[in-house]
């Protein structure tokens, strides 16, 4: 189903009828399912995939230890930015928390869309400006607000995650364990009780 991936692309940009045929031949849809990693260390998947369908965290390894920086869900775009950005190997892991279904199209044809049409090479700038900007968001975060604050932000900012992803993980994104975690959003919940009285 790629009709997902089209009204994004008319939302953001006014492409033409002939834009949008010729983009929707050039995606592939792809299933992944739950716990399976679409791109490892290493990989060099030179594609880029709009999430149809489900959520996806990428992640890398610090010795033994996973370090999960970001989360992808429907209506969103993911790819290895190593692999995008340089076409070099793969940095990072990309997981399916969720059954997923991935609209796909290999870098060398985004090229093609980005070189050919005028419209795309503007999405892309919309795009890419959006995806920084939320980089920059959460350094920020890291450098000035407390645990609490950076959860706080995340459950106002992706309301519809927070219930999606499991505990380990989210608290690795925050930057604390998952006991913290825990504590924090015990504090939250007492405050809610205190403010309903």
């Amino acid at each position: 189903m790629k009709q997902n991936l089209v009204d994004l692309l008319k939302s953001l940009v006014d492409f033409t009828d002939e834009e949008i045929e010729i983009t929707e031949e050039l995606f592939e849809i792809k299933h992944i399912k739950k716990g399976e990693i679409w791109v490892r260390e290493g990989d060099l998947k030179l594609e880029v995939a709009f999430i149809n369908k489900g959520l996806m965290r990428i992640f890398f390894m610090k010795g033994k230890s996973e370090n999960t920086f970001q989360f992808r869900a429907e209506g969103e775009f993911v790819s290895s930015f190593d692999n995008f950005f340089s076409q070099k190997p793969s940095r990072d892991y990309i997981q399916a928390l969720e059954d997923c279904e991935l609209c796909t199209i290999s870098i060398q044809n985004l090229e093609y869309l980005r070189n050919k049409f005028h419209n795309w090479e503007r999405f892309g700038r919309i795009n890419y400006g959006s995806y920084f900007m939320e980089f920059d968001e959460r350094i920020r975060a890291f450098i000035s607000e407390t645990a609490q604050q950076r959860y706080e932000r995340f459950i106002r900012d992706y309301p519809d995650r927070t219930n999606r992803i499991p505990q380990l993980y989210l608290s690795n994104y925050l930057g604390i364990t998952p006991q913290s975690l825990s504590r924090v959003r015990s504090r939250m919940s007492k405050k809610e009780t205190v403010v309903k009285i």
